[in-house]
């Protein structure tokens, strides 16, 4: 068998499944989990299925199809132990945060991604780096489990491809992209729609905190590098939320002198998550010399540090890099 055979024969030997995505998730993980969750309950072998989100529910996907239906990790109605355990768009076991529980518990483990760092975790792992998306991915399933490609699944596919391509601009966008993308606007995704949800529609405290940090962001190496602070407090100020950052280390990196961009945000728990974008320069080895991953052109960390620790640490090590490039 091949590997979405192994795949799918897994999910036939399971009554109980869980799907679980990465902390802080984005367009690719939330749309990919609904659209797993949704190809599995058509099979006749499923008792149940369930899907969990770590955190809140970020405004701009509220659109999908069936979001309602995911739980929290500590929700009262999950089972102690399920018979499968799915990862979906997670690169490390690490990222799982509050549901690790739940995967540990698991009889079984499936792990289901496209980033290059992710070196499976799982007692089946089913990687594709060459693949724009989990979403990707996770049309190849459709097929081999024999189930409808509906509307919801289309919709929630199509978001994952579209987020997590920026919109088709990335270099991960391949022919196949667009053929895949094809067959679920034929099965009732509505590109508009979908595309204004995901890139137009934003609340005001979002575009407030975009263009103070944009404003604030500070310049190095003939403005080669670029990078923001993200505080508690600029957060609270601006009413804004911890999902109403996305967005901005791209707009960084569109600026035309730069080769790296970064985001440092202070969390909750005062550590600090960074995200890197790049134009060329494989972040995710920079992200990984730190603990973290994601692919070439992006990708992000945690450090167990403050903000101010945190920039000093990684932008001398990207420093270093680009001497060692010249």
């Amino acid at each position: 068998m091949n590997n979405v055979q192994i795949v799918a024969e897994t999910i036939r030997n399971a009554k109980t499944v869980i799907i679980i995505h990465h902390v802080a998730p984005d367009g690719d993980s939330i749309g990919s989990s609904l659209a797993l969750r949704n190809m599995i309950k058509q099979l006749g072998n499923i008792e149940r299925v369930d899907a969990v989100i770590t955190g809140n529910i970020p405004d701009v996907y509220r659109f999908l199809p069936d979001i309602e239906q995911l739980k929290k990790p500590n929700d009262k109605i999950l089972h102690a132990a399920y018979d499968l355990a799915i990862t979906v768009d997670c690169a490390s076991k690490d990222r799982l945060g509050e549901a690790t529980e739940l995967f540990n518990s698991a009889r079984k483990t499936l792990n289901i991604d496209h980033h290059i760092s992710n070196s499976g975790f799982a007692d089946v792992d089913w990687i594709k780096p060459s693949a724009a998306a989990t979403g990707e991915v996770l049309y190849e399933l459709i097929k081999a489990l024999d189930v409808k490609l509906t509307r919801e699944i289309a919709i929630n596919l199509y978001t994952a491809i579209l987020t997590d391509t920026g919109g088709f601009k990335f270099e991960n966008t391949k022919p196949s992209t667009f053929k895949i993308c094809a067959e679920l606007l034929e099965a009732g995704a509505d590109p508009v729609n979908i595309y204004k949800e995901c890139f137009e529609l934003k609340p005001l405290g979002m575009l407030k905190l975009h263009a103070r940090t944009i404003d604030n962001a500070i310049y190095l190496d003939n403005n080669q590098i670029v990078y923001a602070t993200i505080t508690r407090k600029l957060l609270e100020e601006l009413n804004a939320t911890d999902d109403h950052i996305d967005g901005i280390a791209e707009e960084l990196r569109q600026i035309n002198t730069v080769k790296i961009a970064l985001v440092f945000k202070e969390t909750l728990k005062g550590s600090t998550k960074v995200s890197f974008r790049s134009n060329g320069i494989n972040v995710c080895e920079i992200a990984s010399f730190f603990g973290g991953g994601g692919h070439k052109l992006a990708a992000g960390c945690l450090l167990e540090k403050n903000i101010d620790e945190s920039v000093h640490d990684v932008i001398l090590t990207i420093r270093n890099r680009l001497k060692k490039l010249h």
